[in-house]
């Protein structure tokens, strides 16, 4: 926290307590009592090793399949929402203190083993990095996230909507309200425990009552998930450790090992620490992947388990099946008899259908495209025109051949100009830290080392089916794969093992050790550098920074939310032109995804060639403001992405004819103006 050169060090250490205790005291809960939930699956994993991390991702997966069920029938209030969490946290201090009798009665310590302490110290750099991060305000960070765009645009802004409305729904004007949304369902059901009101008295999102405890919320449910998916790696490492004969000991040294390089990872840290869906693909992801390769599990049940696993993890992102199904199915075959295969793929297949099932059929019954945007062509495009179908087809796919896809994912940009996000692609990005390499030299050691063959292939074989998908149906980002962290974690953990086995404890140690140490300093060397070097320059504010509640000089002039709610009145409609980000803005607004249908290019489209008429509409609509942001038109434009209604040329002219603006942000090439009756 002492990074950058602003406000003391004691006014961040009060402000990290009191977002940690004031906003993370409700995710704590829910994932405590969504672990409570797990213990339902306690009669399947008896005995079996990692059995405890597999029941909580079981309940984690059930918990937020019925936060997003609830919310899409209308049902997700305070009551239900603590009803739900309650019972879960009754069932898990009732389990937690049987174990814990258990455990002492059979005299086995409580503690933390001295010979692990080193690796949980290494590793808890990286928490902490988790951690502060995630009490800054949202839009602060990270610089390869935009200052988390994704999360301003509708990680927070559909569950902001959701509450609002009452019913989690698809909208028009946001497309990504059609993916399945689990991870934002978990932001609503949190939100409501806390109490989140439908809009604050000033006209604000809901989330940003009071100080915006609700809205912080949202990262620390991703914090704790994260959390989570280093514990269910270190679950996974053992689990793997054991199928090659390793020790005790040496499987408990590479299991450390495998998590702490989980918390040191900056792609981990930094989709950690904001409020994005990676995090419950990650917990989810890796206690499927503890399910598969288990030992002492039916296939029948095997099956099942995965599935509802890693089910739950595609209802946070659906890529994860992309990323994580080859992984999951290899892990399974490895563990069954080649005679059981049918019937455990066959009903994995049939639960995990009907994991998702609630979100295909929300999706069909609005718009009849079960997975729509997906699939248009072979399910409709639903509200959507064939222009609209395929301006988000092309800008979701990589138009480059084979030999340019595989260049991007082992190679920088050749610009060396060109941004970060654009330049390091694949697994080359500095995010990635050391971390797929060490998984990968400890899949290749684990085939060399003869015990661990079988190991090795299957998770080599599992990243590969996750690079080709990668390859093959994703635009080419180095974020989708995150997911494959849980396998090179767990690659790099089980070498560790391996390596304690053949070259004895105190080499495998120090190969830990200096790889936990190498990244921990890489993360923190990844954090102090974002913001231009000053990475909690907005810690102390909080979200009233954005929001335009603190009464600093100048804010307005410097952030454009700030800004526009100082001049626009609550109750005047505001009309975000080519901004897509309006979570800090008052309401009421209009605004739509550069994919969606927008209020200004439907009066366009309306009436070609007449300014006056499309001021009109949009007057008849309520709008009385309009925020223009021409470099992002701009930006779409020379993408193909944007709607050709919204040429950046026609808006201006349509701005033009609204006179002079009552307020510019020439840094940001934004730019407001009043909508008047005379057009």
């Amino acid at each position: 926290a002492s990074f950058g050169p602003a406000d003391p060090i004691s006014a961040r250490l009060i402000t990290l307590i009191s977002v940690w205790l004031g906003s993370g005291w409700a995710p704590a809960l829910y994932l405590l009592g969504a672990a409570g939930w797990g213990f339902v699956a306690r009669p399947w994993t008896r005995g079996v090793a990692g059995g405890a991390a597999i029941n909580a991702g079981v309940g984690l997966s059930l918990t937020l399949g019925v936060s997003h069920g609830l919310g899409v029938l209308g049902w997700l209030n305070p009551l239900t929402a603590w009803l739900w969490t309650g019972a879960g946290l009754a069932a898990f201090l009732w389990a937690a203190d049987r174990a814990t009798k258990a455990r002492l009665r059979g005299g086995r310590r409580l503690v933390l083993r001295p010979d692990a302490a080193w690796a949980a110290a290494l590793g808890a750099v990286g928490a902490g990095v988790l951690l502060v991060a995630s009490a800054s305000p949202p839009g602060a960070l990270w610089d390869s996230e935009f200052g988390g765009y994704d999360a301003l645009s509708y990680h927070l802004q559909l569950p902001a909507e959701w509450i609002e409305s009452g019913r989690i729904a698809p909208l028009e004007h946001n497309v990504y309200s059609y993916l399945p949304g689990y991870y934002e369902a978990g932001v609503v059901h949190v939100a409501k425990m806390m109490g989140a009101p439908a809009r604050t008295p000033d006209g604000l999102s809901g989330l940003l009552a009071g100080s915006g405890g609700v809205l912080m919320s949202a990262h620390l449910l991703a914090a704790g998930m994260t959390l989570l998916a280093a514990w269910a790696v270190f679950v996974l490492t053992g689990v793997l450790a054991g199928r090659f004969g390793a020790g005790e000991d040496a499987a408990r040294l590479g299991s450390w090992a495998a998590a702490g390089l989980v918390l040191v990872t900056p792609w981990a840290q930094v989709v950690g620490s904001l409020a994005y869906n990676e995090p419950g693909v990650l917990a989810l992801g890796a206690a499927g992947l503890a399910a598969a390769c288990a030992t002492g599990i039916t296939p029948v049940r095997r099956g099942v388990l995965v599935a509802f696993l890693i089910g739950g993890a595609a209802g946070c992102k659906p890529t994860a099946v992309l990323f994580l199904g080859p992984a999951a199915a290899v892990l399974m075959a490895m563990s069954a008899a080649p005679r059981s295969w049918a019937v455990m793929f066959g009903v994995g297949a049939l639960v995990g259908l009907a994991s998702l099932s609630p979100w295909m059929a929300r999706n069909a019954a609005h718009g009849g495209n079960p997975v729509f945007p997906h699939a248009a062509g072979l399910f409709g495009t639903a509200h959507w025109d064939a222009d609209q179908a395929e301006r988000y087809a092309r800008g979701h796919r990589f138009e480059g051949g084979l030999g340019d896809r595989v260049s991007m994912l082992a190679l920088p940009a050749a610009d060396p100009g060109a941004p970060a996000v654009v330049r390091w692609r694949g697994l080359t990005n500095p995010q990635w830290g050391l971390t797929p390499w060490v998984g990968l030299a400890g899949m290749v050691l684990l085939i060399a080392t003869g015990r661990g063959r079988a190991v090795g292939v299957g998770l080599l074989a599992g990243v590969a089916g996750g690079l080709v998908a990668w390859l093959a149906f994703t635009h080419l980002q180095s974020r989708f794969l995150v997911p494959l962290g849980v396998l090179f974690a767990a690659g790099f953990g089980a070498g560790v093992a391996a390596l304690c086995g053949s070259r004895g404890p105190v080499f495998a140690r120090a190969v830990a050790a200096v790889v936990l140490t190498l990244g921990g300093l890489w993360s923190l060397a990844n954090y102090a550098g974002q913001r231009g070097g000053d990475p909690n320059g907005l810690l102390v504010f909080g979200p009233g920074v954005y929001s335009g509640r603190l009464a600093l000089e100048g804010l307005g002039d410097e952030v454009a939310s700030a800004g526009v709610n100082e001049l626009v009145p609550p109750g005047e409609g505001l009309l975000l032109v080519g901004d897509a980000t309006p979570l800090y803005f008052r309401g009421p607004l209009g605004y739509a995804t550069v994919w969606d249908r927008h209020p200004l290019g439907g009066a366009v489209r309306a009436d070609p060639g007449d300014p006056a008429a499309w001021t009109r509409t949009l007057r008849s609509r309520g709008y009385r403001w309009a925020l223009v942001s021409f470099a992002e038109l701009d930006r779409l434009a020379r993408s193909g992405w944007n709607d050709p209604a919204l040429d950046p040329a026609r808006v201006a002219d349509w701005t033009d004819r609204l006179g002079s603006p009552v307020r510019i942000w020439p840094g940001q090439g934004r730019a407001l103006y009043r909508i008047r009756s005379d057009g």
